[in-house]
């Protein structure tokens, strides 16, 4: 078997900030394990003078795949793959935030405008359109592809995975001042000023310790928490470090209006952590199904204070762990080419 894994130049390399960065390398990786498949990486490069989400789009139409039985575009990029021969197009879909919402996107600048038309609207629209057949992460955004008038029998699910580092390193508690801990965006999507709100509401000593690149709400995040010392802007989350990071919490928040997955909720559990996320919040059943919900910053608030209090039940820690130690890449990848069978079938 014969397959053309597609992506642009550095798109393959490790990146613990990047969700489908970090797909598309461990996918590849663990797909070069498996004997009876030939896979080979695609990486389209930058032109200069062309906007970057929109680079692979020209140099997918030329380029020849006919020595290929299947075209997996990964991200997905906006490709044209026209000299194909047989070759059947693959597309993995991440989410439709940028079809179905998108008045939530940031439009902000022109580079912004660009990134999001080219990239998440235009790329996906080409992607229902041309594809053979879609790979969803979850069982939303296969639902989301249905409502956009994709055929629904030509769409599969392969839930994202837990690094091996959550898995089997052992979990080591730093003690000290109770811990509330977020690793992710500071975009509005992500709603964080949910959770400062809550924190800011408890009494007592504790920290809430926030990890992520600065993103246009950060001066807004800031403000809102300027007057509580307890609440610690730490920056980018290293990769290297960051198992350590999510050992230090005592609880983690993840109150995202919007997942197409939700993979730091399921590596917070994996390390043994209760999650609390927001209960009207859109997160695929498949990542949120131990979580407490919290209906407001104060349901919040009160969550965290009743962990704080009597600690995490035992039981409900060991099922959620287990539950969220049970995906894993590898078995992201024979989920995958049990797809590639199937459609070649």
């Amino acid at each position: 078997m014969r397959v053309a894994l597609l992506g642009a130049k550095g798109d393959f390399t490790k990146k613990a900030a990047d969700g489908v960065k970090r797909y598309m390398y461990e996918l590849y990786t663990n797909l070069k394990y498996i004997d009876s498949i030939n896979i080979k990486k695609i990486e389209f490069k930058n032109i200069p003078l062309l906007y970057q989400g929109f680079s692979p789009f020209p140099q997918s139409i030329i380029y020849n795949f006919k020595d290929y039985e299947i075209i997996h575009n990964l991200e997905p990029k906006p490709i044209l793959p026209l000299n194909k021969g047989r070759a059947l197009q693959v597309t993995t879909v991440h989410d439709f935030h940028g079809i179905i919402r998108p008045e939530k996107e940031d439009w902000s600048s022109l580079k912004r405008i660009l990134g999001r038309y080219f990239v998440l609207i235009f790329g996906l629209k080409i992607a229902l359109k041309k594809s053979d057949y879609l790979i969803c992460n979850s069982t939303q955004t296969r639902e989301e592809a249905i409502s956009l008038g994709y055929n629904k029998n030509r769409i599969f699910v392969t839930p994202l995975g837990v690094d091996k580092r959550f898995i089997s390193k052992r979990i080591r508690r730093k003690r000290g001042f109770f811990k509330i801990g977020y690793i992710g965006s500071m975009s509005a999507t992500k709603n964080v000023s949910f959770a400062i709100r809550a924190v800011k509401l408890l009494k007592g000593n504790l920290l809430f310790d926030i990890w992520g690149k600065q993103d246009r709400t950060y001066n807004e995040l800031r403000g809102l928490s300027i007057n509580d010392k307890r609440i610690r802007f730490m920056g980018f989350a290293p990769e290297s470090k960051l198992v350590d990071i999510y050992d230090s919490f005592d609880v983690f928040v993840h109150p995202s209006l919007y997942e197409g997955f939700g993979l730091p909720i399921l590596e917070a559990q994996a390390r043994g952590l209760p999650v609390i996320i927001y209960k009207y919040g859109k997160i695929p059943k498949e990542v949120r199904k131990y979580c407490f919900e919290a209906e407001s910053p104060e349901h919040m608030a009160q969550i965290i204070e009743n962990l704080k209090e009597d600690g995490y039940n035992e039981k409900e820690r060991k099922k959620a762990m287990k539950y969220a130690r049970s995906f894993t890449w590898e078995k992201t990848a024979r989920e995958t080419f049990e797809v590639y069978k199937k459609v070649l079938e």
